[in-house]
């Protein structure tokens, strides 16, 4: 299902009228926005959120699942629930439960592998991603191509989790997307992918590479992969 995610408004007071997770959200937005829950760091667990607004559980659960929606937290196990930003993100979020149903890209094009570089996420790229701080990445700068044309048809950057690195020799030397390659190598599974779609200019390098003038818009989708225990690939 596909759903337009917006900003919630920020309001001073509890109104009775609006429902009650949305008046907890609301505080929590209000929270990260004032910098009382700063990026980076991790928010009140359930139980004392649940005391400080005196709701039940479950409406405190629906609160943290509107702010994952809009991108300003995520919830990793063992460590509570991260701020990743200060502001939502306006964007389109398609959540799948399946990889069946990822775009297929046409069996027509290949995928060409032009740089490998490690990485450490910071805190622009871990927004991003959607990780902590101080991950280990192991990143693919990819363009993929018509063969019968030659025509450059778009740009990847991917990010492996530097415990799957050695998949990243086979990425562009076979059909399989990355995540299939994983799934065979380590035996890890899919079990949802987030999908965001948004509209972006292409910067003067890559607009080089793909060959059309720098500053064109684009269609830009960022896909997150998680297994069983919401733990990335």
């Amino acid at each position: 299902m596909v759903s337009r995610v917006s900003k919630y408004p920020i309001t001073g007071s509890l109104q009775r009228a609006t429902p009650r997770y949305q008046r907890v959200a609301e505080r929590l937005i209000d929270g990260i926005r004032s910098g009382r829950f700063a990026v980076g760091s991790t928010i009140p667990t359930e139980h004392r959120l649940v005391e400080r607004y005196r709701v039940s559980r479950h409406t405190v659960r629906e609160a943290l699942r509107r702010l994952d929606n809009l991108g300003l937290i995520v919830r990793k196990r063992g460590i509570g629930t991260l701020v990743l930003a200060r502001d939502p993100a306006i964007n389109h979020v398609q959540r799948l439960v399946s990889s069946a149903e990822l775009m297929r890209y046409p069996t027509s094009s290949r995928l060409e592998v032009l740089k490998v570089a490690p990485v450490l996420t910071r805190a622009r790229l871990a927004q991003r991603l959607g990780c902590e701080l101080g991950v280990h990445w192991v990143q693919l700068s990819t363009i993929r191509r018509l063969i019968s044309r030659g025509i450059v048809i778009g740009w990847s950057d991917i990010y492996i989790l530097s415990e799957y690195a050695e998949v990243a020799s086979q990425v562009g030397r076979s059909s399989a997307q990355v995540f299939e390659l994983i799934e065979q190598r380590f035996g890890q599974r899919v079990n949802n992918v987030q999908v965001q779609i948004t509209a972006g200019v292409v910067n003067l390098a890559r607009a080089i590479t793909l060959g059309v003038p720098a500053g064109s818009t684009s269609l830009q989708v960022l896909r997150r992969y998680r297994n069983a225990l919401a733990q990335f690939f």
